[in-house]
C-alpha cells in the first residue's frame, strides 16, 4: 500500500516561500531606502526583528490558511505600496504622510514627479511579485497538517517576535525614543521610516496623538524668549506700501548670472541682481522644506515655522493659528494667485490660517499656455494675465496697500516645456534633466519679466517691494550626477532670494542662510520688526546673522561653528508648535 507523503513541515514549502517573499519585499525595501542614505539601520536589532513580525502578520493567509493566490495579492500589493514610498522619498525626502493617503487626491498632481525618480533596483519588487504569483499558480497538493496546529505555531512565533520587538523599542526609550535614536544615528540624513513603512505610518499617527510635556512646554517657552528680534528699520527710511511675493516652482541659485553657447540662462534675473543700489540679493538659501515640498515652501516663507518632523501641516493641522507676514502687515486686501486647484495640498485652508482673503485659482485664468506633465497654465501667460488683472483693476487697484503671493507652476519637475516655448534651445551635451531644467528657468524668467513691464508702468511700483525666491530645490535626486558631469551645477540644495526696492541691506548678501530666515528678513525689511512672533530665523539684512543654516535633511550648510544649541534646535520647536497649536490666542 503506496503511503500518501507527509508534508515537509507542518505550513508547507509553498506556503512558507510564500512568507520569505513577503520578508524579502520589506528587506529589500529598506536596502533600497538605505542605497539614497546609509546602512546604519540595518546594523539595528529592530530592523531585523520588525521585519520578521511585520512578515509573520502579513502571512497569516499562507501559513494558516493555505490561502496561496491571496498571499499573492498581498504581496503585489505590499510591493506597490513600498515602491511608492521609495518613488516619493527620492523627491519630496520622506516617506509618503499619513495625512497624504487619506487626501490621496492630492499626490495626483505630483505622479510624474516621482515616477521620474524610477532605478533599476527597484525591479527587485517586480521579481517578488513574479515570483509570489509562480508560486501561487503552480499547481500542487494542499497542506495537510491540522490547521489548529498551524495557527498555534503562528501565534506562538507571532507573539515571540512582538515580545522581542516591544523590548528592544522599550529599551530605547520606548517608539518615541527609539525614533529619535535612528534619526540621531543617521545625523537626520536616513529618515529611515522605522525600519519599514508601517513604522513611518505609526510614528506619523503617535505624534499627533501624544500628549505635551510639561518639559516641551517650558522648552518651547524658552525658545522663544531667547529667539533674537529683528533690527528695525532707521526712522529715515520709509517702509514698502506693498509686498509681491513671487514663489517659484523648484528655483535654484546656479542658473542666475550663468551664461551657456552664448546665452544668458535668465537674463531678467541677471538685470535685477545686477542692481546692487535697489536689489538685496542672497543667492546661498538653503532649502528646509518637509514632506509637504511646496506647501512648506510657504510654511517657512509667510510664518517662519519650519515643517512638521513628521506628516504635513496642511493636512493635519491646516485648522491651527498661525502668525503670519500677513497678520504682521495687515494690507487692505491680501491675493495668493495660483494656477492649482484650492484643493490641491488643502491651499484654500493653508490661505485661511495664513489671514488671505483673496484666493484666485486655477479656474479663474484661460489655460491658453499649457505646460508640463500635467498641462496646467505656463508661467508665461499666468504672469501675462496677472497684469491683465491688474491693470484692470480687479487685482491690487490703484491706492490699495496690498500683499499679493504669486504661485508658479511650470518648474515643477519633470521640467516639461512645449518645443514652440523654448527660447533657449540648448545643442551641448547635456544631461536630459539638466537641459530641461535649464529651458525652463528661462522659460521662467522670462515670465517674470512680463510682470516686471507692467509692474514698472505703475506709480506705485517705487513704493512696492517685489520678492522673488524658490519654493524649493528642483534637482533632487539627479543632484550628485548632475554636479559631476557639469562644473555648472551647484552641489548644494541652494534657492535664492531677490528682493527688489529694498529700502535697506540692498547689495549681494555672501552668507548662507535658510528659508526660514526671509520671514524675518521680510519683517524686518518692512518695518515690523515690533511683530510678536519673530520666526525661527534672523533676517538676512542684519549683519548678526550667524551664516549657518539646517537643511531639509539635517545638514549644516555654511559656518558649522557658529550653529548654536538654539538655531540647531528650530526645527524641533517648530514641530512642537504646529502639533500642539502652540501659538494660538
Amino acid at each position: 500500500m503506496m503511503k500518501t507523503p507527509r508534508p515537509a513541515n507542518i505550513f508547507g514549502r509553498r506556503a512558507l516561500r510564500l512568507s520569505l517573499l513577503t520578508l524579502l519585499s520589506l528587506l529589500w525595501f529598506d536596502v533600497c531606502w538605505c542605497l539614497q542614505t546609509t546602512f546604519t539601520a540595518f546594523s539595528m536589532a529592530e530592523t531585523w526583528v520588525n521585519a520578521l513580525l511585520l512578515s509573520s502578520l502579513l502571512s497569516l493567509p499562507a501559513l494558516v490558511f493555505d490561502l496561496r493566490r491571496t498571499q499573492a495579492v498581498i504581496v503585489t500589493l505590499l510591493c506597490l505600496l513600498l515602491e511608492a514610498n521609495l518613488l516619493y522619498s527620492r523627491t519630496y525626502f520622506s516617506a509618503i504622510p499619513l495625512s497624504s493617503y487619506l487626501l490621496a487626491s492630492n499626490l495626483g498632481d505630483f505622479t510624474a514627479s516621482v515616477t521620474d525618480s524610477l532605478r533599476w533596483p527597484d525591479l527587485g519588487f517586480a521579481a517578488v511579485v513574479a515570483a509570489s504569483w509562480t508560486l501561487a499558480l503552480r499547481r500542487a497538493p494542499r497542506v495537510t497538517s491540522r490547521r489548529g496546529s498551524r495557527v498555534a505555531l503562528w501565534a506562538v512565533s507571532t507573539g515571540i517576535l512582538a515580545l522581542i520587538s516591544g523590548i528592544l523599542i522599550a529599551a530605547r526609550g520606548g517608539y518615541a525614543g527609539a525614533w529619535r535614536s535612528l534619526e540621531n544615528a543617521n545625523y537626520y540624513s536616513c529618515r529611515t521610516p522605522m525600519y519599514t513603512v508601517a513604522g513611518w505610518l505609526v510614528h506619523d499617527a503617535s505624534v499627533s496623538l501624544a500628549p505635551l510635556s510639561d518639559a516641551d512646554r517650558a522648552a518651547v517657552g524658552r525658545w522663544i524668549a531667547e529667539q533674537p528680534h529683528c533690527p528695525t528699520l532707521p526712522d529715515s527710511v520709509a517702509a514698502p506700501r506693498s509686498v509681491i511675493l513671487i514663489l517659484c516652482e523648484s528655483l535654484e541659485s546656479w542658473p542666475i548670472g550663468l551664461t551657456l553657447e552664448g546665452r544668458e540662462i535668465t537674463p531678467v534675473l541677471n538685470s535685477l541682481v545686477a542692481d546692487t543700489a535697489r536689489t538685496l540679493y542672497a543667492p546661498e538659501i538653503v532649502t528646509q522644506v518637509g514632506a509637504g515640498r511646496s506647501i512648506d515652501g510657504q510654511l517657512l516663507i509667510m510664518t517662519g515655522l519650519q515643517p512638521m518632523l513628521s506628516g504635513v501641516y496642511a493636512m493635519s493641522r491646516a485648522d491651527n493659528e498661525y502668525p503670519s507676514f500677513i497678520k504682521a502687515m495687515r494690507p487692505d486686501r491680501s491675493y495668493l494667485l495660483t494656477v492649482d486647484k484650492p484643493v490641491t495640498w488643502n491651499q484654500a485652508a493653508v490661505a485661511r490660517a495664513f489671514a488671505t482673503d483673496t484666493l484666485i485659482s486655477r479656474d479663474s485664468w484661460v489655460n491658453d499656455e499649457p505646460v508640463g506633465s500635467r498641462r496646467k497654465l505656463g508661467d508665461r501667460s499666468f504672469m501675462s494675465q496677472i497684469a491683465a488683472k491688474m491693470s484692470a483693476g480687479e487685482i491690487w487697484p490703484e491706492g490699495e496697500r496690498a500683499f499679493i503671493e504669486i504661485v508658479t507652476y511650470s518648474g515643477h519637475n519633470p521640467f516639461v516645456l512645449p518645443p514652440e516655448l523654448d527660447s533657449l534651445k540648448l545643442r551641448g551635451d547635456y544631461m536630459p534633466v539638466v537641459r530641461d531644467y535649464l529651458t525652463i528657468a528661462r522659460y521662467t524668467d522670462s515670465a517674470i519679466g512680463r510682470l516686471l513691464s507692467y509692474l514698472r508702468s505703475r506709480p506705485d511700483y517705487a513704493s512696492t517691494m517685489i520678492v522673488i525666491t524658490g519654493d524649493h530645490e528642483g534637482l533632487a535626486a539627479y543632484r550628485q550626477e548632475a554636479a559631476s558631469r557639469h562644473p555648472f551645477v551647484s552641489p548644494r540644495q541652494v534657492t535664492p532670494l531677490i528682493v527688489v526696492n529694498a529700502p535697506v541691506g540692498a547689495g549681494l548678501v555672501t552668507k548662507t542662510g535658510g528659508q526660514a530666515d526671509i520671514y524675518s528678513t521680510l519683517l524686518h525689511l518692512t518695518g515690523l520688526s515690533g511683530y510678536g512672533w519673530q520666526g525661527t530665523g534672523m533676517s538676512l539684512a542684519d549683519p548678526a546673522h550667524p551664516g549657518v543654516a539646517v537643511g531639509s535633511r539635517g545638514d549644516v550648510c555654511g559656518d558649522s561653528s557658529a550653529l548654536t544649541p538654539h538655531r540647531r534646535d528650530a526645527r524641533i520647536i517648530s514641530d512642537r508648535i504646529i502639533t500642539y497649536n502652540l501659538l494660538h490666542k
